[in-house]
């Protein structure tokens, strides 16, 4: 993943400086002598001339999408699209009204989320109409007008069949009526439907059943639903181990055998960040999809789900990138970069500045492990691969680090002076952060579906870095499949893994799609490794050139040989030797699992196709037990299995129907 986009303001910034900086070559060559990131910022910065061009990267905070006219004119065009009966059309203007109205219009961000709830029930979405409700009436909803919110609260709880709490609100109703300035016909008219409801409801003998189990429970009527995602709890299962060699790095295996489907582990991310085109879709903190969004009071750059989510942003990251999103978006920064300072800036200074000391002292991989995941040096020892680095590769990491920690001063989070020893510190750490987040970053995915063909693909909606994770090596052949949900990334295997062997991950090519010299190019540019999986060393072929009259067994031999004995399908014998081992092997239990296997495969696919993703992935599970036990990888009904399996997977997580 490169640092920037060539059509953001820093490349112009980085040509500008190759082209008037005295002997500009042979600074960027001199970089490449330092002999840590410390000593790399602090050249850079005692470059002559560095300072003068400073301007060009144009670090502000901009709250311009905040304007109260703006936010007028969406809420006129909301309300004639109210009228119109056009409610989802009204439901987002009225969003991108209150998104966009300023912090101090307190009375207009309460009626516009009111106007915004009747939208949402009209839609029949009365736990999102709850909640904005409830939001209006936190702002300070007129009292002259609150009947209507009481009013609406009594007709949702009515339209989810609770009687007990649509009472209480029909009862808040009559009250606010005493304060409406309506006519005394209609306020008579109104009166009386809601004392008839009220008796309609008290003679129900579902209401007292509720008011009992609500009072049992604790539940009362200001309990409002919550739109924010469920912080799911962490897993790394006892099966996976962690050990590290000259020859692999750090990388994860089996401690005990693992079954096909088995989730080993799930994992928050250290540090996540939305990709600017979701921002005023997804909630910026979980990733979900927010279409009745919580806005920050003082940026209208991005959106949050809850008022949980955007309390977990503003308290960490977010009160430092609020009004420097426009200028980092602008500047064709890369994602991996947006992550670095989020990463810097979700850290305590202080607490890094003490860090930055000792940060290249050698930990070792059980050291590491014993951090805290909220801990920089949890991350700050991830591979960096920086004796493979070129001069110039160097030198436009540490500007990109510069310009991070500019983005950081004018934040507040860093002093005002360039030259100070906590800049060129911090900016050091941001350096280390873009080297390790360049070989160690996941994209965070979004399964979309298209409903006028059905096809499937996912979506790169974002980045995050998975410590634990990162500790996985690559194979062609991985042993694993990742989904999200939110942020929130959930690991399980896609075949049995023995005791002992290796757990493997996916980088991004596998053999299914591309050949291996395609794969080993890709692997060596982006990761800087030879790969060195079976599927590479064996040159396994694609899906589509895998032979279809070849069948590949298992030796079962009471050796436990393990040996692949390739056979043809017009094979007529049921014995056959195995030239690893010399013994026999009975092949017929092989060729009437193949026989037994395609009905079964009928059934997993027609649940597929049906949309009855946990009956198909539990058949795929069934299938790929059996499967393994006498075949053996690659065979076409072996991986289209092991694809079906994914795909059920991924329909756990985030998805999206687009229209």
């Amino acid at each position: 993943m490169s640092l920037n986009r060539n059509d953001g303001f820093f490349t112009a910034y980085y040509l500008n400086l190759k082209n008037t900086l005295k002997d500009f070559d042979l600074e960027v060559e001199n970089i490449k002598h330092c002999n840590n990131d410390l000593e790399r910022i602090g050249y850079l910065n005692r470059l002559s001339g560095l300072q003068e061009h400073d301007h060009a990267l144009n670090v502000r905070r901009s709250y311009e999408g905040k304007n109260a006219d703006v936010a007028a004119d969406f809420k006129e065009k909301g309300n004639m699209a109210f009228k119109a009966k056009q409610w989802l059309e009204a439901m987002i203007l009225y969003s991108k009204s209150y998104i966009a109205l300023p912090a101090d219009k307190v009375l207009e961000k309460s009626i516009i989320l009111a106007n915004r709830s009747a939208a949402l029930y009209h839609l029949d979405k009365y736990d999102e109409a709850l909640i904005d409700v409830k939001r209006s009436l936190d702002y300070g909803y007129p009292k002259d007008m609150l009947y209507k919110l009481y009013e609406r609260q009594a007709k949702c709880f009515l339209a989810k069949r609770n009687y007990p709490n649509s009472i209480t609100y029909f009862k808040k109703f009559l009250t606010a009526m005493d304060d409406a300035t309506l006519d005394e016909g209609r306020r008579s008219k109104m009166n009386l439907d809601a004392m008839t409801m009220m008796k309609m409801l008290e003679k129900d003998p579902q209401t007292a059943k509720q008011a009992e189990y609500q009072k049992k429970n604790g539940f009362t009527a200001e309990s409002v639903p919550s739109l924010a995602i469920r912080d799911e709890k962490e897993l790394l299962s006892p099966a996976v181990k962690f050990d590290e060699n000259a020859n692999e790095g750090r990388f994860a295996k089996a401690a005990t055998d693992i079954k096909v489907a088995e989730e080993i582990l799930i994992e928050r991310p250290f540090v996540a960040v939305l990709l600017e085109k979701f921002s005023k879709t997804h909630c910026e903190h979980c990733f979900i999809r927010s279409p009745i969004p919580v806005t920050c009071p003082s940026c209208a750059d991005v959106i949050y789900c809850s008022e949980k989510c955007l309390s977990r942003a503003a308290k960490s990251y977010h009160k430092y990138e609020c009004g420097l999103l426009p200028t980092i978006w602008q500047s064709g920064a890369s994602i991996n970069c947006h992550m670095a300072l989020r990463i810097l800036a979700s850290q305590d200074k202080d607490n890094l500045l003490k860090i930055a000391k000792n940060i290249d002292q050698k930990l070792s991989l059980e050291e590491i492990l014993k951090l805290p995941k909220t801990n920089y040096l949890r991350v700050a020892h991830l591979v960096r691969h920086e004796s493979t680095r070129t001069a110039s590769n160097w030198f436009q990491h540490a500007l990109m680090a510069r310009f991070l920690s500019k983005c950081l001063q004018e934040s507040g989070y860093l002093d005002e002076q360039c030259q100070s020893e906590d800049f060129v510190t911090i900016t050091s750490l941001l350096l280390r952060t873009l080297q390790f987040l360049q070989f160690n970053t996941h994209e965070v995915a979004e399964l979309h579906k298209s409903e006028r063909d059905g096809s499937e693909r996912t979506a790169f909606i974002g980045g995050a870095l998975y410590p634990t994770l990162a500790l996985f090596n690559h194979s062609c052949d991985p042993g694993v499949v990742r989904y999200f949900r939110g942020t929130t990334i959930h690991i399980n295997t896609v075949k049995p893994i023995e005791a002992g062997l290796p757990i493997s991950e996916n980088y991004g090519p596998i053999y299914t799609q591309e050949m291996r010299e395609e794969r080993q190019t890709k692997l060596r540019d982006l990761y800087r490794f030879d790969c060195s999986c079976d599927a590479c060393l064996e040159n396994w072929p694609t899906f589509d050139m895998l032979p279809t009259d070849v069948i590949r067994f298992r030796c079962d031999a009471p050796n436990k040989c393990n040996a692949i004995i390739e056979i043809s399908s017009a094979c007529n014998d049921f014995m056959v030797k195995c030239v690893t081992c010399g013994e026999m092997t009975n092949i017929f239990k092989g060729l009437k699992v193949m026989q037994d296997t395609e009905s079964m495969t009928r059934t997993a696919k027609h649940y597929y196709e049906a949309g009855e993703y946990s009956k198909a992935l539990n058949k795929f599970i069934d299938l790929l037990k059996i499967m393994h036990e006498v075949l053996a990888p690659p065979f076409p009904d072996f991986c289209q299995c092991q694809q079906y399996l994914k795909d059920c997977l991924l329909h756990f997580g985030n998805f999206y129907n687009l229209n």
